[in-house]
């Protein structure tokens, strides 16, 4: 008997915990996708993600990215949240694969949550501080794209590296690509803004006080506010008296 793909082995551990795949108009509008959703929550899926790893621990990088790739282009949400959480479980043997297949991954995902889980975590923060030549073309090629999932994840791709580590090169260019979107007035695009400038702020504080106050006029408000309160306080927001 011919085995089944291994993606479709995870899809059997979530419907195993879970009942069938729903939709809802409040949380769609929130999540910002029309992908149907199963009713597990975050916590179960990260437990089922530990067990499989444990068992697959053994998968090569092109073995690892089939099965991403497979949850990425399931139908629902929660498999391809589940391809951000193995991701984040995934150890730097498996991580070893072309990252020009974000490309395609992310031609498959829609609103903040599925993009901000695959684009953000310990994979993004050991991978492009390593390989950032390649990673450098990603990510100014994304923020000149038309999908605009793709143009968040130019942004949101750089947080998870600022924060980690040093890296004047990365903190540049993740000011660059905000200057190429700092017109849009997206909700996907002025949050990614302020996130990715406050996270630049730990090692790179001097460089973004000057960015934001040498941009005031243009920058999204929301990202002037958090980023400033977070140089001032340590906080995206003044605490209140």
């Amino acid at each position: 008997m011919k085995s089944q793909p291994l993606n479709i082995e995870i899809l059997d551990l979530i419907r195993k915990h879970a009942g069938k795949p729903t939709q809802h108009t409040f949380l769609n509008s929130y999540l910002g996708t029309a992908h149907p959703r199963y009713p597990i929550s975050i916590p179960i899926l990260r437990k089922i993600a530990r067990e499989w790893m444990r068992v697959h621990r053994e998968l090569t990088a092109i073995e690892f990215k089939n099965v991403l790739t497979g949850l990425i282009h399931a139908p629902s949400n929660t498999e391809k949240i589940m391809a951000g959480i193995l991701l984040d479980l995934s150890k730097s043997p498996q991580q070893k694969f072309d990252p020009h297949v974000f490309d395609d991954w992310l031609e498959h995902l829609e609103g903040w949550a599925e993009v901000d889980a695959l684009c953000t975590g310990k994979y993004t923060s050991a991978q492009i501080q390593t390989n950032f030549p390649v990673w450098k073309k990603i990510l100014v090629a994304f923020s000149k794209s038309t999908n605009i999932h793709k143009r968040r994840a130019s942004i949101v791709l750089c947080c998870s590296p600022l924060r980690k580590g040093e890296n004047l090169e990365l903190a540049t260019l993740a000011t660059q690509n905000v200057s190429r979107l700092k017109g849009g007035k997206e909700i996907l695009i002025t949050k990614a803004i302020s996130w990715v400038l406050r996270s630049a702020v730990k090692h790179h504080k001097a460089l973004i006080k000057k960015y934001v106050q040498s941009n005031k006029d243009t920058l999204p408000k929301i990202a002037i506010r958090e980023t400033m309160a977070k140089i001032t306080t340590g906080r995206k927001t003044k605490p209140k008296h």
